[in-house]
């Protein structure tokens, strides 16, 4: 990424989180991207790095308007960078792929190509199958089934994927 950034998506380019600073005080923070940019968007605040710039203050002080906000990657090298994003961008997009099936899980199920070889790039980022095989599962189930668990093991695999450590994006990460 070359110069600042224009709102918090752009710092998944780089895989990193948020650090704000007081400089009263010296004492910092670190937000966790996905987290940040999730409760900022469920009260309705802007994602913009300028307005995110002036209004993150540090809630530990008493004095809370003079803060500095800074972008700390994650990574200790580039090729390790290069790695983790690459990680991050293929297991969202199979998560993308397995939210589109189950919108569509009561008219045809889940029994598609794309849908696969999304639980099969999952597979090595959850080291336990079983919600894998849930969701595929629950998606055979689906068929001519108004109401069916589809949604529910979606999100179960996303909270597993978190409670790992990984980085979902916001838009997947229950409320």
């Amino acid at each position: 990424m070359v110069g600042q950034p224009k709102s918090l998506y752009d710092l998944r380019k780089v895989e990193g989180a948020v650090s704000v600073t007081c400089k009263a005080c010296g004492k910092s923070r670190l937000y966790d991207l996905e987290e940040l940019i999730k409760s900022r968007t469920f009260q309705r605040q802007s994602t913009d790095w300028e307005v995110v710039v002036r209004e993150m203050p540090y809630w530990h002080c008493p004095d809370r308007t003079e803060t500095r906000v800074a972008i700390v990657p994650y990574a200790a090298n580039d090729r390790e960078l290069r790695v983790r994003r690459a990680e991050m961008l293929i297991m969202n997009l199979a998560l993308a792929v397995l939210k589109d099936s189950t919108a569509r899980a009561q008219r045809i199920g889940v029994d598609t190509p794309a849908v696969r070889l999304a639980l099969r790039v999952l597979r090595p980022f959850l080291p336990d199958q079983s919600l894998l095989v849930r969701f595929w599962n629950e998606g055979q189930a689906a068929i001519n089934v108004p109401a069916n668990e589809v949604h529910f093991a979606h999100g179960w695999i996303v909270q597993a994927l978190v409670k790992q450590g990984h980085s979902v994006w916001a838009e997947f990460r229950l409320g």
